[in-house]
């Protein structure tokens, strides 16, 4: 049976109505009073999975006792106390299809519409899909998203939650609900917060709140917030704002409940017509959707309206089809106003009263198309940030495993693939072990892993030898979340190498700054003091004038070989500018020319021909040629020659350097000879380590001085 209303109607009208719900999309039932069955149509029957006849005058709940307990007794209990409508959502296994169940009451009981929404359901579900990723690269998202402390005062606020009160996100920190909402809101605000708090449980519920002095309706969810020892300090809240949704449901839901059939309650327009297109009925929907009264519909054609399919090709599909035939088109309506809306329709070929009719089923799909805009915009956003952002940019799919998480490359963007040699193609499915080895691998699988764990962003800097070389980066991870589990995990990495190399360097210079400022302020205070004092003496004595002179002389000559030797060391003695073929034959005995040493003698033992610039290494055989003379008093052999392939030595048979002060003697200003700089040890080791070698003191056989050269390029010998 069907509902009173549709009793009251002509033979005609209720035939012709009775076999729309039967050819309807939709199930269709309808329960009186007592919540027993009274009507269900074709679809109802395949969607319950249960034959008509045998629910027909069933108790609801004797015939489906599985479904007590669950949100459908809840929503048909509350529509049958309050009269008003109710739904929810149910989804089909056998079918695998979803639906939303739609509950109406009226004076005969209730009409049940089973809506099969399973399209809607996979197109929102890549939506937000590609949201959470999107979600990911982005620092903010549409919704209000804020956390507060205990006290009620804001820690963060996002730029949606803040731009409702004209606010920048920072501007918000510190301030309550008091500050923003007007004080009827803000008491629900506490009151509501405080029973989060005091429950330690989330909560849901749809507030309208005044901000401004304007209405805005609002989904709220709010969570405890608990810090790392799983203590509640706090709330963190994600609002929506569903004022103009809010408005919508309001005016639909108005208009639903003056319906009072089941024909008129379909929320999709329905229009029954002959072969020749002449409109015979209409709901309720048709007329809302088109703009014109039902009494104009019914002296109309389909085609004064439909403009998105040609005349001849609707007469054409309606004289092929066969009874019991369904065809889908997509087409598009012209409302009264002009204006005209994309529509589906599904189109049945049927009897009635033993004459064909067609009864054509249309749906506004304006709002599904703007949804597949928006996915193929928010995908195009999506590939030209991975494909022209100047980082190195990657995915990582994080899979559970008994032992934990296992991460999988996904993807790497171009920037990545050309700053480390990597490419997409090549570690999609691998894990890190398997690209970069067990030791980098395992490096990176725990920074993964630190990420899961915190689901939270986390930030590091790390050092990657990868094939394109190594370098410095500054990486930043984002955990992607999917039903309460981190799925994926979204990585930006900064090529740092550059400014880590130059911070490096600076810290070197500045370093070398501070000891050099020390060393010249410290051994320059003597001979300055020595010259002060002679000068002050030589007025007061002139008897003593040409002595105290000659001490001045000497303190001056002192101070401009510290200034010297420090000049040499602090700017050229960590460089060289150019490198070519040095003899080291000719090489030292231009520098021993430069040294007084009437009684010493040089021997060199190995010719041979070095590569090295031949400014720095002039300063690194004077120095070692004058400090063998200076320590010998002059009567001293110095050797030069080679010790192995790439180990070049200068030694001398003088008193040699005790291995307790080996070490000190390459640090700027320490010397034992009176009157020396002791900077020409400092100078001969920063220029070898310019070149790339290392120097080594040691004793040579005849127990004085030994200093080795390794590393150093033999061209010849």
């Amino acid at each position: 049976m069907i509902s009173p209303t549709a009793q009251n109607l002509d033979d005609d009208a209720a035939l012709r109505r009775s076999t729309v719900l039967e050819r309807v999309s939709e199930g269709v039932v309808a329960l009186d009073t007592d919540l027993r069955y009274t009507y269900v149509n074709e679809r109802a029957e395949q969607i319950l999975d249960a034959p008509r006849s045998q629910l027909m005058g069933q108790y609801i709940w004797d015939a489906f006792p599985e479904s007590q307990g669950t949100v459908a007794q809840d929503a048909i209990d509350e529509a049958m106390a309050t009269q008003t409508q109710q739904s929810f959502e149910r989804y089909d296994s056998a079918l695998e299809r979803w639906f939303e169940v739609r509950v109406y009451p009226d004076e005969s009981g209730l009409s049940l519409y089973f809506t099969d929404i399973t399209d809607r359901k996979a197109s929102e579900q890549e939506l937000a899909q590609k949201n959470r990723q999107l979600s990911a690269l982005v620092a903010n998202t549409a919704q209000a998203v804020y956390l507060k402390d205990r006290a009620g005062r804001y820690q963060f606020m996002n730029e949606a939650a803040a731009s409702l009160f004209g606010l920048a996100p920072e501007d918000a920190v510190g301030k309550r609900a008091e500050d923003l909402f007007d004080s009827e809101s803000a008491a629900q605000i506490r009151r509501i917060d405080e029973q989060v708090l005091a429950d330690e449980t989330a909560d849901s519920y749809e507030a309208t709140r005044f901000i401004d002095g304007n209405e805005h309706v609002f989904l709220d969810n709010k969570y405890p917030y608990r810090d790392e020892d799983g203590t509640v300090v706090g709330i963190m809240g994600i609002s929506r704002e569903i004022t103009e949704r809010k408005r919508r449901q309001n005016t639909l839901e108005k208009s639903r409940q003056r319906l009072k059939s089941l024909f008129d309650d379909l929320p999709d327009s329905v229009v029954i017509h002959d072969a020749e297109g002449n409109i015979l009925d209409v709901n309720r929907q048709t007329v809302e959707d088109l703009g014109y009264t039902r009494r104009e519909l019914l002296s109309m054609n389909v085609s004064d309206f439909e403009v998105g399919l040609a005349k001849a090709e609707l007469r054409t599909t309606w004289r092929t089809m066969e009874v019991g035939d369904r065809a889908k088109k997509r087409g598009r309506h012209r409302r009264k106003d002009g204006s005209t809306f994309p529509i589906k329709v599904w189109v049945d070929k049927t009897e009635i009263a033993g004459e064909t009719h067609f009864i054509a089923l249309s749906r506004d799909v304006t709002e599904p198309l703007r949804k597949e805009q928006q996915l193929e915009a928010l995908t195009e956003e999506y590939r030209a940030l991975l494909e022209n952002a100047d980082d190195a940019i990657f995915f990582v799919d994080v899979e559970p495993t008994d032992s934990g998480p296992e991460f999988r490359f996904e993807r790497l963007n171009p920037y990545h693939e050309a700053a480390t040699g990597l490419d997409s193609d090549s570690v999609q499915g691998k894990t890190p072990r398997e690209v970069l080895g067990p030791d980098l691998g395992a490096e990176l699988e725990a920074n993964y892993r630190r990420c899961v764990e915190a689901r939270a962003p986390i930030s590091y800097q790390e050092e990657l030898e990868m094939p394109a070389g190594t370098r410095t980066w500054q990486t930043k991870l984002a955990p992607v979340t999917v039903d309460g589990a981190v799925t994926r995990i979204v990585g930006i990495a900064r090529d740092v190498t550059t400014q880590v190399r130059r911070e490096a360097e600076l810290r070197r210079k500045n370093e070398r700054l501070d000891e050099f400022a020390g060393i010249v302020a410290h051994d320059l205070r003597n001979p300055l003091n020595i010259a002060q004092m002679r000068t002050t003496l030589s007025v007061e004595d002139p008897s003593y004038e040409s002595l105290h002179r000659e001490k001045v002389l000497e303190a001056l000559d002192r101070m401009e070989a510290i200034i010297t030797d420090t000049l040499v060391l602090a700017r050229r003695g960590n460089e060289v500018e150019s490198l070519e073929p040095i003899s080291v034959t000719d090489l030292t005995a231009q520098c021993w020319d430069m040294v007084e040493a009437d009684a010493a003698s040089l021997v060199v033992e190995d010719d041979c021909t070095i590569e090295g610039d031949p400014d720095r290494l002039r300063h690194v055989f004077e120095n070692l040629f004058r400090n063998a003379v200076e320590h010998s008093e002059g009567d001293v052999t110095v050797r030069v020659g080679r010790a192995g392939e790439s180990v070049l030595y200068v030694e001398d048979d003088g008193p040699g350097i005790p291995p307790a002060d080996r070490e000190a003697v390459f640090k700027p200003g320490e010397t034992s000879q009176e009157g020396g700089t002791g900077f020409g040890l400092s100078i001969v080791k920063r220029i070898a380590e310019a070149h790339g070698w290392t120097v080594r003191l040691t004793e040579a056989s005849s127990g004085g001085a030994r200093f080795e050269f390794s590393g150093v390029e033999v061209l010849s010998s």
